[in-house]
């Protein structure tokens, strides 16, 4: 009787770690491709893709995005997106989850959620005021991208 328990124990065991181990072993999703949407931007002032604001004036806006994955190695990724005839060089990793991650640019910093293999619900966020120009102010952007 103790040694039947003691194999049930282990049994249970084993496929607990194999289970476990399943886990640890998914690879990364491929993110590799051309994905498009439209923000949702509400901006203060001019922003830095934004020409026309006046000095905390607060503006809501919607423009197309395109964002071009072309370089992958397990969980980290690089592109650029391109937004108003500006391209944007990004750099961008996923969290151990594999369904969500950060991107970062010069610009200010953006994290996403992997909703389905070719869909993706991102919010950038800048709270840098270009020191160059009085009319700039933060932006704050939340919208969802689609694989082509």
């Amino acid at each position: 009787m103790k040694e039947s328990l003691t194999m049930k124990l282990l049994t249970i065991l084993l496929a607990t770690l194999g289970f476990s181990m399943n886990a640890f072993a998914q690879q990364a999703p491929n993110l590799i491709g051309t994905w498009n949407g439209e923000t949702n931007d509400a901006v203060i002032g001019e922003g830095r893709i934004y020409p026309g604001g006046t000095s905390g004036q607060v503006r809501f806006l919607k423009e197309k995005i395109s964002y071009k994955i072309d370089k992958q190695e397990g969980r980290a990724f690089s592109g650029a997106a391109t937004i108003k005839s500006s391209t944007i060089p990004f750099v961008g990793s996923l969290s151990g989850d594999l369904a969500s991650g950060a991107l970062a640019t010069t610009q200010g910093t953006t994290s996403f959620k992997i909703v389905d293999p070719n869909k993706i619900a991102l919010c950038f966020v800048t709270t840098t005021i270009n020191p160059a120009n009085k009319n700039a102010g933060p932006v704050a952007d939340c919208h969802e991208i689609t694989r082509k």
